[in-house]
């Protein structure tokens, strides 16, 4: 009998065996397809149900803005239902699902008196609007009459029921651009920032501020019955006013009628009095005298008198 080459060693059979077939379950087939009909039909009906409902809030007058009386104004003092509702056109679209947020936030930021303002829908008929108003610094007289303005230069109306009690600020007009109007109010508000613990203290009031020369700011200042133009210049606004307190009594004892006083060089003043009374036309068209006063020296010892008062022709 023969024997392979090795004893106890059985050569592979040259035949494969057929695979076991594993049987596929026709139940789990037929529940994994109805719980993907079920999950279409789910989303299908969903979707008209959706469909349905948007149809009926952007159709229906149960969600129209009836006007004024449906914006909820948050945080206003001048601005008022009337003017939201106006300025979004609600009666023009009444639907509270139409009206684009968006479109309608802008058309609220074109109300002069608001800064910015944030809108969201409240069912079923209100808009929320919550604004930042502006906040005027002075009067201006724009030669259509005196109107408020804000630091971005930003003109306003005067509420009827409001009072402020700003300085009036001429050199500033309508018919100069928003940047222009701004940058001049930057000069004003330092000078504003740099005087406001100064002036009520000393008993004097900012009247009226000229910003026509930006390179010279000029505030008429009232105390009492008296009244003076100062020339500021573009800087320095509170040493010049202390400048101003140390050497008035000087002024005032030089020249009996102050008209205005220039401050614009350094620890001393220039004086022009007032006309006299009664002087003709052509003789107030002059150029009026002016004398400089100067304050104490560096060394701390006051100037002479010849010094305290000169006149300059």
């Amino acid at each position: 009998m023969a024997r392979s080459d090795e004893e106890g060693f059985e050569s592979p059979s040259v035949y494969r065996r057929r695979q076991k077939v594993v049987a596929v379950s026709r139940r789990r087939v037929g529940s994994r397809m109805r719980w993907a009909a079920k999950a279409a039909a789910f989303i299908v009906g969903a979707a008209c149900l959706a469909a349905v409902a948007a149809w009926y809030v952007r159709g229906s007058s149960r969600f129209d803005l009836s006007g004024p009386d449906s914006v909820i104004l948050i945080d206003n003092h001048f601005v008022s239902q009337a003017d939201i509702a106006s300025a979004i056109g609600a009666g023009a679209e009444p639907n509270l699902f139409r009206l684009s947020l968006d479109d309608a936030r802008h058309e609220v930021e074109a109300i002069p008196w608001v800064q910015s303002a944030s809108l969201r829908r409240v069912f079923p008929n209100y808009l929320q609007v919550e604004v930042t108003e502006r906040k005027p610094v002075a009067y201006v007289n724009t030669g259509d009459g005196l109107k408020l303005v804000d630091r971005e230069g930003v003109l306003l109306e005067k509420p009827p029921e409001a009072a402020f009690d700003f300085p009036v600020v001429t050199g500033i007009d309508s018919s100069m651009s928003a940047a222009d109007r701004k940058a001049r109010l930057a000069l004003f508000d330092r000078f504003e920032q740099e005087l406001k613990s100064q002036v009520g203290g000393a008993g004097w009031l900012v009247s009226e501020v000229d910003l026509s020369d930006d390179g010279d700011l000029k505030a008429l200042l009232v105390q009492g019955r008296e009244t003076i133009l100062v020339h500021f210049g573009n800087r320095d606004f509170g040493e010049r006013f202390r400048t101003f307190l140390t050497l008035l009594p000087q002024i005032q004892s030089a020249t009996a009628n102050v008209d205005s006083v220039d401050l614009r060089y350094r620890g001393q003043a220039v004086v022009s009095p007032k006309p006299p009374a009664g002087e003709d036309a052509a003789n107030a068209a002059r150029p009026a005298p002016v004398a400089a006063v100067r304050g104490e020296s560096s060394a701390g010892h006051a100037a002479s008198p010849a010094k305290r008062a000169r006149a300059v022709k």
